[in-house]
């Protein structure tokens, strides 16, 4: 049996980012929407099942009242989960489809939402559309041929090896134990307590790792793609120094928000080897968002992992599974897949 998941995250899109800048809103009205689009798509691929994570607006019950006879014969579930309104429920979720078995889970968020999902996902490859604020690991696409892609590849139409990749993603460790990660960016301030968790103040950012910095992109490693752009593909890091002394590059760190930034020095970090942290007392943001309180010296690493979470490409899906002659509705097929209408 085909089986894909969704994780709309409902916090997504409304972080203080939107006082401070000019990121847009992402209303969850606009999640429905591209989730309606999704279960369409996924339908018409022959999926069996959808598994969709509860959330407090109803994200996914409403999609699928809006759909009401409109599907094929795909079967769409809400997990019975009893949801926190915090990132645990997308941890929780994620196990759940993962006990489930799905072949692949559909992410509505931004970096930060990954990063929570990657921290359970396991093997099971992720397909994440952008509806977040930093957005380099997301992509922005249409719910419709993403759904397609998912489709394609939880029925084995396509051979998961061609058309999927791993991650890197950066290690916080803490007494040579993991404690977190984050998939693009972790960042060490000068500060002593959490406040508000979405980050875009630079006066106080003292290091940044990061395991991508290409161009064009929005947000913390915006400062690494004007110094040193690095593609995701490349099996290294960056670790920059902020302060004098250095040079000084001018970065869009949010949607609107450009600033000129201070780089004492930078380098590329290579897989496996640890920075450790040297400041006294310190915030550590990950992907955009303040996560953890250091008050007093602690013994925190930082190290590059090449094994971060399974990301399925959807052009490379799509290409594939159009060369084997999956979308032909009448004519010859190279596989036993068909396209529902």
């Amino acid at each position: 049996m085909s089986k894909v998941g969704i994780i709309a995250n409902p916090a997504s899109g409304k972080d203080i980012r939107r006082l401070v800048s000019q990121a847009t809103v992402i209303s969850n009205a606009g999640k429905i929407d591209v989730v309606k689009r999704l279960i369409l798509g996924l339908d018409a691929t022959g999926v069996d099942e959808v598994l969709v994570m509860p959330d407090p607006y109803a994200i996914g019950l409403r999609a699928i009242q809006a759909l009401d006879r409109h599907l094929s014969s795909v079967k769409v579930r809400i997990l019975d989960l009893d949801i926190q309104n915090d990132p645990e429920d997308s941890i929780r979720a994620t196990q759940m489809m993962r006990e489930e078995r799905v072949a692949c889970i559909i992410t509505l968020g931004g970096d930060g939402t990954n990063r929570v999902v990657s921290k359970a996902c396991g093997p099971i490859p992720l397909l994440p559309i952008s509806t977040g604020t930093n957005n380099v690991f997301p992509v922005m696409t249409e719910g419709t041929t993403a759904g397609m892609a998912a489709g394609i590849l939880a029925r084995k139409i396509v051979e998961e090896k061609k058309v999927t990749s791993t991650m890197k993603k950066l290690i916080l460790l803490k007494d040579q134990r993991e404690v977190d990660i984050a998939l693009i960016d972790l960042v060490v301030l000068d500060h002593s307590f959490i406040g508000a968790k979405a980050l875009w103040e630079m006066n106080n950012l003292k290091m940044i790792f990061l395991t991508m910095a290409e161009p064009g992109v929005i947000g913390i490693s915006s400062i690494g793609a004007a110094l040193r752009p690095l593609r995701r593909e490349a099996p290294l890091g960056l670790l920059i120094e902020l302060g004098p002394g250095g040079n000084t590059v001018r970065a869009p760190i949010a949607p609107g928000l450009i600033r000129d930034v201070g780089v004492k020095n930078h380098r590329l970090l290579r897989p496996g080897e640890r920075v450790s942290l040297p400041f006294l007392s310190f915030l550590i943001a990950l992907d955009g968002e303040r996560e953890i309180e250091v008050p007093i010296r602690k013994p925190f690493e930082v190290t590059l992992g090449m094994d971060g979470p399974k990301i399925a490409h959807m052009d490379r899906i799509l290409k594939e599974a159009t060369a084997q002659g999956f979308f032909l509705v009448n004519g010859k097929r190279t596989q036993k897949g068909r396209l529902r209408s």
